[in-house]
């Protein structure tokens, strides 16, 4: 994710990064990308031309796309949305619902129906960020910073608030696709130990490839760091 069209200067710079112009927009394969924009000019008829753009927000940088088809859906969101999915146990239950404008009834002829089973993405923990790698006594130091759900702010920005009753995390120490190693801590760092390193390599390493989770009680692991990190 990254801001497109240079350094940040403007108010409306200002307003994104408060969490303004927010915007989902699904790729053909269904996926859906939350993303903001600062500019909006009117190039047509209902058609505007968006630029500087923060792409990926709220864990959704697995679904950035480009280029999207002409006639892509695309939802703004804004303080009239009404979250559907109001807690744990709403995840996975079958949902009715019917659409229609506000000053008709439910039962009116144009109402849409909606059959829908709400899926966990908005409760789990997202991706940590700033992942590093030390060597130092006894081994390798790993550490990281987690990231905080919300759209006040970018999202990639470490956050304080965890979002989680218990800080845990699972980190996977990667060879190609194979999982070498799974290391758990309940800190923002975990120690691979020099003897551990010689067991599963043969010798000391250059660089590694790892996968991060955050840890969610409800839901187990959150969505994936994946780095290759040179100490």
């Amino acid at each position: 994710m990254r801001l497109y069209g240079g350094a940040l200067a403007s108010a409306s710079d200002l307003r994104v990064l408060s969490g303004a112009n927010a915007a989902a927009v699904q790729r053909p394969d269904g996926a859906w990308e939350i993303l903001q924009f600062a500019n909006a000019v009117l190039t047509a008829d209902r058609t505007y031309e968006l630029s500087r753009l923060l792409r990926g927000e709220l864990g959704s940088e697995a679904a950035i796309g480009a280029p999207l088809p002409a006639g892509a859906p695309f939802v703004v969101l804004d303080p009239h949305l009404t979250p559907i999915a109001r807690g744990v146990e709403t995840v996975g239950r079958r949902m009715r619902l019917r659409v229609v404008a506000a000053n008709r009834d439910h039962g009116d002829a144009s109402a849409v129906e909606i059959v829908l089973r709400p899926q966990p993405r908005a409760f789990q923990p997202l991706s940590p960020v700033h992942l590093k790698a030390a060597r130092e006594t006894g081994g390798l130091r790993f550490s990281w910073r987690p990231r905080k759900r919300g759209l006040a702010g970018v999202s990639f920005a470490a956050r304080s608030d965890l979002g989680e009753a218990r800080e845990a995390y699972e980190l996977e120490i990667l060879s190609g696709s194979s999982v070498l190693r799974t290391l758990s801590a309940s800190s923002l760092s975990t120690l691979y130990a020099a003897s551990d390193e010689t067991l599963d390599f043969g010798s000391a390493q250059s660089s590694f490839s790892v996968r991060l989770y955050q840890m969610s009680a409800a839901f187990g692991r959150g969505l994936p760091a994946i780095a290759t990190l040179i100490p």
